[in-house]
């Protein structure tokens, strides 16, 4: 096996630890001696430890003179934790490849100069753009304090929502309406707006059958106060709505009054340690979302069907006056899912 054969070991088991890590990174590790694996490991929150050292207590005796492998920088920091670059050098190791460094400020290319200063050789960047997309998240929860977001849409050929009777039920097909499940268990938080509660009735729960540390929490934006306990949402906790009417009250809701601002709104949800949340909404709210900054990369299942008219589009508001006030996207990917197109995209930054 190679170094890349490797890396793909290391980026696989990191991916287990998906709705078990976060508020952390996702990170797996591979321990190799004599050309073979000997101790393997990835991070989940409440294991608390991190993935190099489960790898080194698998391996024991045998990671003297070993690789390891790792998608994430070792960290160099006192948190949870002792400093796994600490325990990587004391274990007698010889040499350490890294995806990428660690974007959290506490870290950032300080793991990788204690290793290289006890003499272990360091090469980083290997499969890269992978380690960076599986932890995109964590990237800018730790850079910019806010979670990163996701706006899922499903939407006929010609971008409508809905029929104009307001059918919506359901435009894309199974196996999309599964990948977005997996979506939502990837994400720490549902955000949708009443006027969708209101009309679907959905419970916005996480349906995947996949472990979690927390539950998915459920974010409605309320501002009129029109919601009512016989919601299904509100079967069971971990819901919380953002409204303006402080006489508003839901026996299983947190009602927070006020951050009526979208941007307040994500500030409020970093301070709850979501590191990400997708969203789930009408046109209004989901142009919104794009022009207000806090969506970073937008899933879009379009099914082979078109509706017509002028009703319901996948984005509504006033829209943009010029060409110039567009929203810009790039870094796209088009996957079919069934008899669907999955479409990934992200929201270009000017960074």
């Amino acid at each position: 096996m190679t170094d890349t054969d490797y890396m793909h070991r290391a980026l696989a088991l990191a991916e287990q630890g998906r709705g078990l890590a976060s508020p952390g990174a996702m990170v797996g590790a591979v321990l190799v001696n004599g050309g073979a694996i000997a101790g393997e490991g990835f991070y989940t929150y409440e294991g608390i430890e991190h993935a190099e050292v489960r790898a080194l207590r698998q391996a024991g005796e045998r990671s003297r003179g070993a690789t390891v492998y790792t998608n994430l920088e070792p960290c160099s920091h006192t948190g949870r934790t002792p400093p796994c670059a600490k325990a990587l050098i004391e274990s007698g190791i010889t040499r350490v490849v890294t995806a990428m460094e660690d974007p959290n400020p506490a870290v950032h290319g300080n793991g990788i100069r204690m290793l290289r200063g006890a003499g272990i050789a360091v090469d980083c960047g290997l499969l890269e753009s992978a380690a960076r997309r599986l932890n995109e998240a964590f990237a800018t929860y730790k850079t910019e304090a806010r979670p990163f977001g996701v706006l899922k849409l499903g939407m006929t050929f010609d971008g409508k929502i809905a029929s104009r009777s307001g059918q919506s039920r359901w435009i894309t097909s199974e196996q999309s309406r599964a990948i977005v499940q997996k979506i939502r268990h990837g994400c720490d938080a549902l955000i949708t707006g009443s006027g969708t509660v209101l009309v679907d009735n959905p419970r916005l729960t996480d349906r995947s059958g996949l472990p979690r540390r927390r539950p998915l929490l459920r974010v409605v934006l309320d501002r009129r106060g029109r919601l009512h306990d016989g919601l299904r949402l509100f079967e069971s906790d971990s819901v919380l709505v953002f409204t303006e009417n402080e006489s508003l009250r839901l026996a299983r809701a947190e009602i927070v009054v006020g951050h009526s601002e979208l941007r307040s709104i994500a500030g409020h949800l970093a301070k709850r340690e979501i590191q990400s949340f997708m969203m789930e909404c009408g046109p209004d709210l989901s142009y919104a979302a794009l022009t207000s900054g806090i969506i970073d990369k937008m899933v879009a299942f379009i099914a082979p069907k078109i509706l017509g008219g002028r009703e319901v589009p996948a984005f509504g508001a006033e829209g943009a006056k010029t060409l110039d006030d567009a929203v810009a996207l790039d870094g796209w990917a088009v996957e079919p899912v069934g008899p669907d197109l999955m479409v990934t995209v992200y929201v270009h930054r000017d960074h």
